[in-house]
């Protein structure tokens, strides 16, 4: 598995994020040294700690992004920032969260940025999913994504699609393994269909101690989210311990 994202949402001051993404990488480090087969952490913190944890970030341990921008470079939005700001802080952008979604953001606004984040030079990491259990979660993913994907050529821009199930976000359990992974096959084939060579997709949505092993047995999947274990850095590099246990065998 390639990836573990953590998204640190509205959570950590810039003090805390700079102390928690200090010891992130220690203890990364510190199993890198020991020859560890470790995934690519791409840590989100809020827009205010991004410099400082650029100054402290080794690229080699960790990556950084940003939980959010607008779709224009530059402009009269008050309050907002633009890929190109972002430019020497992260290398990787979060697009159309379902908590941005339920915040008002539409599809076209998503497409904006997905193309505007592309247009920068960064990587777009591009959430899709059902909202509720009783939605058909492919229809509901697959619509989503081809409308995310409407303004950029996949089969020439690096893009990262999370499957998120907003429903199973924060919530007691998780999708099931067996769902998740149907989703993600066909969320490939799909890329695939449109250009894209080697597609990359995540999972997002309550992944913890209790089901990491289940999901990181999906060859299909290529890499996970967390929030609240990434909060934690014992929490956090114990996700990570799991994930190199699994690549080494």
């Amino acid at each position: 598995m390639r990836y573990v994202l953590a998204n640190w949402k509205m959570y950590p001051t810039v003090d805390q994020a700079r102390q928690l993404f200090v010891a992130i990488q220690d203890g990364l480090r510190d199993r890198a040294d020991a020859g560890a087969v470790l995934p690519r952490p791409i840590v989100c913190p809020p827009f205010v700690a991004l410099a400082p944890l650029r100054a402290v970030a080794d690229d080699r341990l960790a990556r950084l992004g940003a939980q959010n921008c607008h779709w224009q470079q530059e402009g009269a939005y008050t309050g907002e920032v633009s890929p190109r700001m972002l430019r020497g802080l992260a290398e990787y952008v979060m697009v159309g969260h379902s908590e941005r979604r339920a915040a008002g953001e539409t599809d076209d606004q998503i497409a904006g940025k997905v193309a505007a984040v592309a247009h920068a030079g960064l990587v777009p990491i591009l959430f899709v999913g059902e909202d509720r259990p009783s939605d058909d979660a492919w229809a509901c993913t697959a619509a989503r994504l081809r409308r995310g994907l409407s303004q950029v050529d996949v089969g020439r821009q690096r893009i990262l699609v999370v499957y998120e199930p907003a429903w199973a976000i924060g919530a007691e359990h998780a999708a099931g393994a067996g769902q998740v992974g149907g989703v993600v096959e066909q969320v490939k084939a799909l890329l695939r269909d449109r250009g894209a060579t080697g597609p990359e997709v995540l999972y997002g949505g309550t992944v913890n101690e209790g089901n990491i092993e289940a999901f990181a047995a999906l060859d299909v999947l290529d890499g996970v989210g967390a929030t609240r274990a990434s909060l934690d850095a014992g929490r956090f590099l114990g996700l990570v311990d799991r994930l190199a246990g699994l690549a080494r065998r």
